[in-house]
């Protein structure tokens, strides 16, 4: 088991935060589904470095990494006894639209709906509808291929990937 002096360094190395208390814990071991399983601890990584430390600690240590956006999920794909990596508060960005492609370039804690208000005036629309679209994040939607009320006729979540820039458990970097 890991412990709190353990985790203290790792803590400190980051840019962004690292929380091991138990509200926070507490907090983080239940999504929109029925599980509960209490966390070692919760990231809010705020750099693509923070991501790869945090991979390298977890292979390092033997424990589990769980990317989290909203935790809207109904089956509990973002729960678990490792450490949660929520991208939701610094990953949020809109990094580029190009209107004559018809792609845009987002940060998976970009909030479906809010991407959507982006790209209405251009004619266009991120097609897979949610029951939560309002506060679920474009990163658990492709974690998740969501589909919706839509998909039917404008397609699940993978059929609307380009490609994704990946940071693999080694902490490399790939497109897929």
């Amino acid at each position: 088991m890991i412990s709190s002096l353990q985790l203290q360094p790792l803590s400190e190395s980051l840019e962004g935060t690292l929380l091991f208390d138990n509200l926070h814990k507490t907090i983080y071991a239940t999504d929109a589904s029925a599980y509960r399983m209490i966390p070692l601890a919760v990231a809010y990584p705020k750099t693509s470095d923070d991501i790869v430390k945090l991979m390298h600690f977890a292979t390092q240590n033997k424990i589990s990494l769980t990317p989290r956006t909203a935790g809207t999920s109904l089956a509990g794909q973002t729960v678990g006894n490792g450490i949660i990596v929520d991208v939701s508060k610094h990953f949020t960005k809109i990094i580029a639209f190009d209107a004559n492609k018809k792609t845009v370039t987002v940060q998976p804690g970009i909030i479906r709906d809010e991407l959507n208000l982006y790209l209405k005036p251009h004619g266009l629309f991120f097609g897979p509808n949610t029951s939560t679209s309002n506060r679920c994040m474009i990163g658990g939607m492709v974690g998740n291929n969501s589909s919706g009320t839509t998909s039917i006729r404008y397609g699940v979540t993978r059929d609307k990937i380009v490609a994704i820039k990946a940071i693999l458990s080694d902490g490399s970097l790939t497109v897929f």
